[in-house]
């Protein structure tokens, strides 16, 4: 069998594009179990700017014309047959129900997840040009898929809305725990708590908004804490101004984009690690933190909720919104205070040991892939 995992852009794991990220693990972990892996990337530009890897990668040039593809994309997908499998990562892109109509022609299986873009919080955003694609489009992708691989129960419970198939399979995101490194902060070094972020600073979508006024309203009752965000993205300047309207920038740090060592040293700065998202597919930056023994705050749209709730393992929120918020931040200030966080956090590196192993994700797809 022959696997081939089809994203936007190269899979370079070295950027905040968790999409890619995704699809770079599952391939060097299938390479590593021994199956013959590739990866298609279509980008706009064709320089090789990403780490070596130990799968071939091919690239296809990216049109400003979503519709059209690659000539050289549309004879790669001709020469192939019934003994490869098509690993599409990504929704709502124009090239890759143009890549399926021509997979489905060609008698060519396809797996596709979408990423959380099918939760209904991101269903929300631009809504009616969401459900015309969906109807008019991404619905036909769905249906010849022969399978849709879901991250977290909110995503599939939503998708049985938007569309009658039995094609679907719940398998969450891994962590590759070889690359969390082993840094410890002295914990309760003050009476000060440290709160933190780290991802693509998008206002709406990651719930920053009320994350910032959750953690105004925490301060306002007399805690004690910082907040510390790690990434960078359009909205920056937004938040940086909330952060003046709502008087916090004091109190509040803006790291930009970090990788490698330089982020995980941050991170292990955190006491607690906040995710607000108001949609989400399986967010990897909570799984990183949870394995560096950082307890996290999570709102369901993250799809975690049920597995820190299993383990103890974290401070999962069943609602979203700032008041939500701000009483999770004084529940973790009161472990904080009690010297009761590393004892979660450990239970929390545990959770990701056992049940997001990215061996354990990977068979299960190779699995599907077999059916």
């Amino acid at each position: 069998m022959k696997i081939i995992h089809l994203v936007l852009g190269k899979a370079n794991p070295e950027r905040m594009n968790g999409v890619n990220k995704v699809a770079y693990q599952l391939a060097t972990t299938q390479t590593n179990m021994g199956h013959e892996v590739h990866l298609w990337g279509i980008a706009n530009s064709m320089t090789k700017n990403y780490p070596d890897r130990n799968f071939s990668t091919t690239l296809f040039r990216q049109f400003k014309n979503k519709l059209k593809l690659d000539p050289n994309l549309v004879k790669a997908i001709e020469t192939l047959n019934s003994d490869a499998i098509v690993h599409i990562h990504g929704s709502f892109i124009p090239e890759f129900y143009q890549v399926a109509k021509l997979l489905t022609r060609g008698d060519v299986p396809y797996v596709y997840t979408p990423h959380g873009a099918l939760t209904e919080g991101a269903m929300v955003k631009n809504n009616f040009i969401k459900k015309l694609y969906f109807e008019l489009f991404e619905s036909a992708l769905i249906k010849n898929a022969k399978a849709m691989q879901l991250l977290g129960i909110q995503e599939m419970e939503y998708t049985k809305k938007l569309i009658n198939s039995d094609n679907k399979r719940l398998i969450p995101n891994g962590q590759d725990m070889t690359k969390i490194p082993n840094i410890k902060k002295q914990i309760n070094a003050g009476d000060t708590i440290v709160f933190g972020f780290c991802g693509r600073l998008a206002t709406f979508h990651k719930g920053l908004d009320l994350m910032l006024k959750g953690f105004k309203a925490f301060v306002q009752a007399g805690g004690k804490g910082r907040l510390e965000l790690i990434g960078d993205g359009d909205d920056r300047k937004t938040l940086e101004g909330l952060c003046r309207q709502l008087e916090i920038s004091d109190l509040v740090t803006f790291h930009g984009k970090k990788f490698g060592t330089e982020k995980f040293e941050l991170i292990a700065g955190f006491d607690v690690f906040l995710h607000t998202s108001r949609m989400e597919g399986f967010p990897t930056a909570v799984l990183e933190a949870a394995a560096m023994q950082k307890v996290c705050i999570t709102s369901e749209a993250t799809n975690i909720n049920d597995y820190f709730r299993e383990f103890k393992s974290g401070l999962p929120m069943k609602t979203n919104g700032v008041e939500a918020i701000t009483v999770m931040m004084e529940q973790a200030y009161r472990h904080y205070q009690k010297n009761e966080l590393e004892a979660i956090g450990i239970r929390a590196r545990k959770m990701v040991e056992t049940e997001f192993n990215w061996t354990k994700v990977a068979q299960q797809l190779v699995d599907v892939y077999a059916e």
